[in-house]
């Protein structure tokens, strides 16, 4: 299926709303249950996180270690994806969750194809080439990479991935974020991740941020707003989509606001 093109843009009654790791904020982060109910709340992209194993499986997990969100220690590439799976990736978040598997990219991938307006936002967190490479053949062999972005904050990622793959759109995030930075990064990029409630963050830098993105004909994505307070300011920044922690609240505000169909 061709997607249209107007599924990554805003327009005045419509502003996409992103679920980061689908509902962190109520679910465990990339767990099948954290992206079924973003899915089920109707969000327009979800974002994950792609590591590999030790026996070179994609598995989607935030961070390059398991200390976070497991019951068990050490780094994503240490193990094997049958060790992962015998761990506990809910558990920490709640005892309701105990038992919640890590998900593979290809258990992600067969939960979303089926839901053709749905965009993926998947972010290389094993920065390396051969993580890209995988990943990408995987999106195509689902059908999915016309509805994929990948993100990195590696700036020579995401010119790696433009290079050899210049048919998929790529997200990077201002210069001062991203490392292995160069000014040809932004001729990469389809859109810019902005953060709103960083430490260093001002209404002046984040509006600065989005003119900026604009100038360069990159789309301005705005991240994490979780409060009605910051939605709103989204909207005013001129935000090209909006992330939350809950995109609940996002998608509640803008349809309030008639900008979420």
């Amino acid at each position: 299926m061709e997607i249209k093109k107007d599924l990554w843009y805003a327009s005045e009654d419509h502003i996409p709303v992103l679920g980061h790791r689908g509902i962190k904020a109520k679910y465990p982060e990339n767990t099948m249950v954290s992206f079924k109910e973003a899915i089920e709340l109707g969000v327009d992209l979800i974002e994950f996180d792609v590591n590999v194993t030790r026996d070179g499986e994609l598995v989607v997990i935030h961070d390059n270690s398991i200390d976070r969100t497991s019951n068990k220690t050490g780094l994503t590439r240490d193990y094997t994806l049958e060790e992962l799976k015998s761990f506990d990736f809910g558990g920490w978040f709640d005892e309701a969750f105990k038992g919640e598997k890590i998900p593979t990219l290809r258990e992600v991938l067969t939960l979303a194809a089926p839901f053709e307006n749905l965009l993926l936002n998947v972010e290389i967190k094993d920065m390396n080439y051969e993580t890209v490479d995988s990943t990408v053949e995987m999106l195509k062999e689902f059908g999915l990479a016309d509805r994929s972005v990948i993100a990195c904050f590696d700036a020579d990622i995401i010119r790696y991935t433009k290079r050899e793959h210049p048919e998929m759109r790529t997200q990077g995030f201002p210069g001062r974020y991203m490392k292995n930075f160069t000014e040809d990064t932004y001729d990469c990029m389809f859109g810019m991740g902005i953060p709103i409630a960083w430490g260093d963050c001002t209404d002046e830098s984040i509006k600065s941020d989005v003119n900026f993105a604009r100038s360069r004909g990159i789309l301005a994505w705005l991240f994490c707003a979780d409060s009605e307070n910051e939605v709103v300011k989204c909207v005013e920044m001129g935000c090209d989509n909006i992330t939350g922690n809950d995109p609940e609240i996002a998608l509640r505000v803008l349809r309030k606001m008639k900008k979420h169909l």
